[in-house]
């Protein structure tokens, strides 16, 4: 059945309920729970089903995948154990306790004192219990009728103890709130009632971080958002975000419940907080409700536009449906509850007259939410015929077709590395050599195979341009080709070729998207030969004339803009002609972070900031036998004080900051003269710019200090300057979603090298994608990072670059 709600409103969010639930206290709530070990790192997968979407006659259909979010196999690992922090936070407020030492246990014997309780039909109950032996209390779980046996069992594990009624859900939500009176326990529930809504309310902040993670991404905007009812909780959680966000221009929304449990339906026909018509037992357990939230109804009364009831067959048609993808799309393992949301979309959409009326037509763009995984296994498999490890299987299956061609990837960026081969398997491009012209015209030959419109500008950037079916600002990708003098196979090259197998994978799958996508590659990204780094995205972005970058003389006495000339690389393109929507660099990590932790993807959030200084100091050369220590102007010993200083001040600082004296030069050089000059560079880096600034600070005074100790003169000239870079929140939240649907383990990290990215970040939202460095190495020919790793990267960039490329806003 479905019912139009006649008190939906647009209007914005308004502050009574802010108060209640917002996106600040909701962003606290996901920050805390990142600490709990039972919650996998990073956003649950946001899976596309291109394929079922064209079927169904809309024009996206997106799925969230709660079912992997955690161990406990549903979102509901995401309400309880918020609830519970907020409940201890609330009754010792003046502990200064933290959630992550709550959640590590570290107060347990302060807690064991403290029961909670709650009535669950499954989900909810574990989550409760887990999080309770987390911190070190007692739980208890009040279980109705038809509760099942396998969904106890995984309750009693985390240590609960059990209570059995012989009544249905409601019966158990009273019994609950009896023994909690008499016992002095406390409920934990995310059904409210006079009296009680501080915890549903904490609960149903904690479910708002499925709709906070989708939408801090900024994709593709949803017209419509499909979500299970329940007693409403989980539909607040979701609503009242995308409401805060949207205001007026909200998505329509649309409430899906079991035929037998209605109960929001009932409440949006009476206009009150009401109970179901039918007798609440249902297959989709999880919703099988017979009494509305008060609390919950205050969000859903003026947003949800539309209530409509399933049957039982309907939804596990749904799970069968996910579980066996459409036509090649991902398979996706859910459960009863979870599959809701589908059923309920195929059912509007079978009846034209109220699909029109909801503007599910070719232009739609709905979410979904799958809720839970197979949390009972043996009822998923008697209703899907399939286990749960066969679904999980099948949709490892499709990622690894759905992907980019290892050998294909590998073949490009081995072909290029004998450009510039040097002994160890190294390469050898330094910045507009002869080796810099050959990488860059097989690169442009490759482009050209791939049919890519290219262009070269005036700092020697060249752009490989794919066509979109809408004439909008592109997504970009890419790197650089050049390497140090004794350069790895992968740094800078990895990004380019793997932005090149996008394109390919693309045209070998017909795909249209309806941005532009382009390919490129930066001239003199490591500054060897010309400085700065990273120039040729340095002057693209504006941060650099372009005739001051022309004009600059090389380590050999080469000027630059001769040297484009002559290697034949001197566009005519206007330098930032183009001006992506966004720009995302794939690139191997060059430390040991990601390959120490075991992990497979790194997205980076943000980038140290740079300081290089050459120190110019002079002295006085002199007999070193005969000259007394306390007489000598000793420019080398006053090279090695900086350099030791420059160590020191990096440990002493501690956290990101980083120092290195990477080259010192001494006049004469000679073993038994006195150094009369010497020359030495600083490199310091640190991802704050005031920590930064107070690193240069002191070396700048410790440099006036020691000229004046040993009677020397001390010039310090600066060679590059960059402050630190934040990049993308949303861009960084789409590859961690990208990894997470790929099965891939990934976490946020730090970029201690400078990149094109962090240029491109001036004009553009940008974000890098890292795959582990055996060893750390990097700059070396025994860089290394494993073909399969190479492989998972690349998957990384099509799936963000696709999703960023059909993006339909003008602006990033």
């Amino acid at each position: 059945m479905l019912f139009f709600n006649p008190r939906a409103e647009r209007r914005p969010y308004d502050d009574a309920l802010r108060a209640i639930l917002n996106l600040d206290a909701g962003r606290e709530g996901r920050r805390w729970l990142r600490a709990w070990s039972l919650l996998n790192e990073g956003a649950t997968p946001l899976w596309p089903l291109p394929r079922l979407a064209a079927q169904l006659g809309i024009a996206h259909l997106a799925v969230k995948d709660e079912s992997t979010r955690s161990p406990l196999g549903s979102f509901k690992a995401l309400g309880a154990p918020l609830a519970l922090l907020r409940l201890v936070l609330r009754h010792w407020p003046d502990r200064g306790w933290q959630a992550a030492d709550l959640l590590a246990g570290k107060h347990a014997a302060e807690l064991r004192e403290l029961v909670v309780i709650s009535a669950t039909d499954g989900n909810h109950g574990r989550a409760l219990a887990a999080a309770a032996q987390s911190i070190g209390c007692r739980c208890v779980i009040v279980l109705h009728a038809h509760v099942s046996a396998e969904r106890e069992a995984p309750i009693a594990a985390f240590g609960a103890e059990i209570v059995r009624i012989a009544g249905d859900y409601d019966a158990s939500v009273r019994e609950a709130a009896r023994l909690a009176a008499a016992n002095g326990w406390t409920v934990v529930s995310d059904t409210s009632y006079d009296g009680y809504e501080a915890i549903p309310r904490d609960v149903m902040q904690g479910y708002g971080t499925i709709a906070d993670e989708v939408l801090e991404t900024g994709g593709t905007p949803f017209t419509h958002v499909i979500v299970q009812g329940g007693v409403g909780g989980l539909a607040a959680g979701i609503v009242s975000h995308f409401w805060e966000r949207f205001g007026a221009q909200r998505p329509v929304f649309i409430v899906v419940e079991p035929e037998q449990a209605d109960c929001l339906l009932q409440s949006a026909r009476s206009g009150h907080a009401a109970r179901a018509s039918g007798s609440v037992d249902s297959v989709m357990a999880g919703l099988a409700c017979g009494e509305t939230s008060p609390l919950a109804w205050r969000f859903l009364q003026p947003a949800v536009d539309a209530f409509i009831t399933v049957g039982d067959d309907a939804a596990v048609q749904a799970m069968r449906t996910l579980a066996e993808g459409n036509a090649g799309d991902v398979p996706v393992l859910a459960g009863e509850s979870g599959a809701a949301g589908l059923a309920g979309l195929v059912a509007v959409l079978a009846d034209p007259s109220a699909a029109r009326q909801l503007g599910l037509g070719a232009d739609a763009r709905v979410l979904l939410l799958n809720t839970e995984g197979a949390t009972a296994p043996g009822v998923y498999q008697s209703l899907t015929g399939q286990t749960a490890d066969a679904v999980l299987a099948a949709q490892a299956a499709w990622r690894s077709h759905e992907g980019i061609d290892e050998a294909a990837l590998l073949a490009r960026i081995e072909q290029h590395a004998r450009i510039g081969a040097i002994d160890g398997g190294g390469v050898c491009r330094i910045a507009l050599t002869d080796a810099d012209r050959a990488g860059r015209e097989q690169l442009v030959r490759w482009m050209q195979e791939a049919k890519l419109e290219v262009h070269v500008d005036q700092i020697g950037n060249l752009f490989g341009i794919r066509a979109g079916t809408h004439d909008l600002p592109p997504v970009m990708t890419g790197s650089h080709i050049d390497t140090v003098a004794t350069g790895g196979r992968y740094d800078g090259i990895y990004g380019v070729m793997a932005g090149l197998e996008v394109v390919r994978w693309l045209d070998a799958h017909g795909i249209r998207t309806r941005r532009p996508l382009v390919v490129a590659a930066f001239t003199n990204e490591e500054g060897v030969r010309f400085m700065p780094d990273m120039m040729g995205s340095l002057v693209h972005a504006g941060g650099l004339p372009l005739q001051q970058a022309l004009d600059t003389i090389g380590t050999d006495g080469a000027r630059l803009g001769d040297e484009l000339q002559r290697i034949g690389f001197a566009g005519a393109m206007r330098c930032g002609t183009i001006r992506p929507h966004a720009f995302v660099e794939l690139h191997i990590e060059q430390g040991p972070v990601l390959e120490a932790e075991g992990i497979a993807i790194g997205a980076v959030h943000d980038l140290q900031g740079i300081s290089w200084q050459s120190i110019a100091i002079q002295g006085q050369s002199n007999h070193a036998g005969t000259t007394p220590m306390h007489l000598r102007r000793d420019a080398g010993h006053c090279a090695a004080a900086i350099a030791v200083f420059v160590r020191e001040l990096a440990l002493r600082f501690g956290g990101a900051q980083v120092g290195t004296v990477g080259s010192i030069e001494l006049h004469p050089n000679l073993i038994n003269v006195i150094a009369s000059r010497a020359t030495l560079t600083v490199d310091l880096r640190n991802t704050d710019e005031a920590t930064l600034q107070r690193a240069e600070a002191e070396l700048a005074g410790f440099v006036q200090r020691l000229a004046v100790e040993q009677g020397v003169t001390i010039t310090a000239r600066s060679l590059a300057r960059f402050e630190p870079v934040r990049f993308d929140e949303r861009l960084v939240g789409r590859i961690e979603q990208a990894a997470a649907a790929r099965g891939l383990t990934q976490r946020r990290i730090t970029s201690g090298a400078g990149h094109d990215a962090q240029m491109i970040a001036r004009i553009a939202p940008s974000a890098m994608i890292f795959v582990p460095s055996r060893g750390g190495i990097s700059h070396n020919p025994r860089e290394f990072t494993a073909p399969g790793q190479l492989r998972d990267g690349a998957n990384v960039l099509l799936d963000v670059l696709r999703a960023l490329a059909d993006d339909p806003l003008r602006s990033g």
